[in-house]
């Protein structure tokens, strides 16, 4: 990140609010699901952006269903870059499935 960014406030975190909450809701719609989150962020480089999918689950997906998530934001022309089917409780923090991706703008 550039200093003139920080200066300027260049907004890398809020830029792609309305994608996020429109993949939200499309996949909340398609899974019938109210526990998914989608947050995209501009990488500080400024050529890509970087999305995460929550499911916010105490358990993993069906294999079945986190691969048809996948599928479904491949579909919409993101590059799938990561993420688990893995959930756990460590006594401090909950970690949920989640599925990374990416796309160049």
């Amino acid at each position: 990140m550039k200093l003139t960014d920080i200066i300027l406030e260049q907004d890398y975190y809020t830029r792609f609010e309305g994608i996020a909450k429109d993949l939200e809701n499309e996949m909340k719609d398609t899974y019938n699901r109210n526990d998914i989150s989608v947050g995209i962020i501009q990488h500080s480089n400024g050529n890509k952006a970087m999305g995460d999918v929550s499911i916010r689950v105490k358990e993993p997906l069906p294999s079945i269903e986190y691969q048809n998530m996948k599928n479904f934001i491949s579909a919409k022309g993101f590059e799938i870059t990561g993420g688990a089917n893995y959930a756990d409780d460590d006594g401090d923090r909950y970690f949920y499935p989640n599925i990374k991706f990416e796309f160049d703008l």
